[in-house]
C-alpha cells in the first residue's frame, strides 16, 4: 500500500505544475476565450442565467425596499405612543418629587426627622390628578402621623418645655447689694 502514495510531481497532475489550470484565477483570457469556443445555444442560456437573476435580485431589492419602508412607517406610529408614554412617566416622577418637597417642608417643624414622613407616608396618594399637590391633604397626612407615632415628633424648644428655672442673666429693678452684709439683710430680713 505504500507505493500506491503519490509524489508531487508524478502522474498527469505533476505535468502542468506550473501551468495556469481552468480553475486559477488568470487575466481573464482563458474565460474569454471559452465563451467563444462555446456554441451558440450555450451562449444564449448564459446570457437567459444572467437576465433572470437580474431580474430576481431586483425584485428581492424591491421588495427589501418596500419592507424597509412598511417598518418605518410601523416605527413612527409607534414612536408617537412610545413619546406619550414617556411624558407620562417623566410628569409622574416629576410630580412625586413635588410631593416629597412637600412634604419635607411639611413635616419640618412637626418631626424630628423630616425624611420619616418620606418613609412612613405614600407619596403616590398624596399627589393629585394632572400633577397638582394637594398642600392641604399633605399637612393632614403629616398631622396624622404625629398623632399615630407620637414619639416621631419634633421636641420643643428648652423654654417652652422646662419653663424659667432661674438660669441665666437677669435685669432686676433694684441694685445689688454693696456687701456681703447687705445681701444677708436683703435675703433674711424684714419684707
Amino acid at each position: 500500500m505504500a507505493d500506491e502514495q503519490t509524489v508531487p510531481g508524478s502522474g498527469p497532475e505533476g505535468d502542468h505544475q506550473g501551468a495556469p489550470t481552468d480553475q486559477s484565477a488568470g487575466t481573464g483570457d482563458e474565460h474569454q476565450g471559452e465563451a467563444e469556443s462555446k456554441p451558440e445555444g450555450d451562449q444564449a442560456e448564459d446570457v437567459n442565467a444572467e437576465h433572470a437573476a437580474r431580474v430576481a435580485a431586483e425584485k428581492r431589492a424591491e421588495s427589501a425596499e418596500a419592507e424597509a419602508a412598511r417598518l418605518r412607517r410601523a416605527n413612527a406610529a409607534q414612536k408617537g405612543t412610545d413619546l406619550d408614554a414617556l411624558r407620562d412617566e417623566i410628569r409622574q416622577e416629576f410630580t412625586a418629587q413635588l410631593v416629597r418637597a412637600e412634604l419635607r417642608a411639611a413635616a419640618a417643624g412637626k418631626l424630628r426627622d423630616p425624611a420619616d414622613a418620606l418613609a412612613l407616608l405614600d407619596v403616590a396618594a398624596l399627589a393629585g390628578d394632572g400633577g397638582d399637590i394637594d398642600t392641604a391633604a399633605v399637612a393632614a397626612a403629616v398631622d396624622q402621623l404625629v398623632k399615630d407615632k407620637p414619639y416621631l415628633a419634633a421636641e420643643t424648644t428648652g423654654a417652652a418645655a422646662w419653663g424659667d428655672v432661674g438660669a441665666g442673666p437677669r435685669s432686676s429693678a433694684t441694685p445689688e447689694p454693696a456687701t456681703p452684709l447687705d445681701r444677708l439683710r436683703r435675703a433674711f430680713g424684714p419684707n
